[in-house]
């Protein structure tokens, strides 16, 4: 097998990133994540960066299961960026996830998580039950301090999982998560909302208070305003 400089490699995984369709795209990603779980010697690790970002943007554009399986693969590896196991969270299998948020505790300096947004409580959940199914992410969204694509994906969850993470890193009661993931599915059978509210309890607080303060700093100062109006 040829072995090629890191330039050289870069250059051809840019050539694949150019060609369309799903199949090139998992491909690509197949192949970035070979290279790093297994990099090179004769690579300088300075340049890992333009393949890791290069796999960020991939991971976009395959779908959850082929997500999954990257976080399966990434997740016991130390050298991957906590960046890129934060975008696969969503997709993770629960050991997976549960891994990803202790790696997230871990590596998080203590005054970083401390993110302090005043939460009115009874405040969002009377807008959450005042709004139509659609509003609910900018609901979440406007009074927790996240992108509205991090409150989308939450409440894409159907296990209510992320919406736990959520609520227990921004200090929320488990009341509040209860009533959140309620009027989130409100046609879920009564099986099926009990397990989505024992998610709460195990959720790694300090996992979760530093995966939110990830979201949030992804959102401009400007945007969190009067959350407890």
């Amino acid at each position: 097998m040829a072995i090629f400089s890191a330039r050289e490699r870069l250059t051809r995984l840019v050539e694949l990133a150019g060609q369309e369709g799903f199949e090139a795209r998992r491909a690509l990603a197949g192949e970035l994540a070979d290279l790093l779980l297994a990099w090179p010697s004769i690579y300088p690790r300075g340049m890992r960066a333009p393949f890791e970002a290069l796999l960020e943007k991939t991971m976009r554009d395959i779908g959850p299961a082929e997500r999954a399986a990257l976080a399966d693969r990434f997740v016991a590896d130390e050298d991957m960026p906590l960046s890129i196991l934060n975008l696969l969270v969503f997709d993770a299998g629960p050991e997976t996830r549960d891994a990803i948020l202790l790696r997230n505790g871990s590596e998080r300096e203590p005054s970083a998580m401390i993110v302090r947004i005043p939460v009115n409580e009874a405040a969002l959940l009377a807008a959450a039950r005042g709004t139509a199914s659609d509003g609910l992410p900018a609901v979440l969204a406007v009074r927790l301090g996240i992108p509205l694509e991090i409150a989308q994906a939450v409440l894409a969850d159907s296990s209510a999982t992320m919406l736990a993470v959520l609520c227990k890193g921004a200090n929320l009661r488990r009341q509040t998560f209860s009533g959140l993931a309620v009027i989130a599915k409100s046609d879920a059978s009564a099986e099926t909302s009990y397990g989505r509210l024992a998610a709460f309890d195990d959720i790694s607080e300090t996992g979760a208070r530093a995966l939110l303060a990830v979201w949030r700093e992804e959102v401009r100062p400007t945007a969190r305003e009067s959350e407890a109006a």
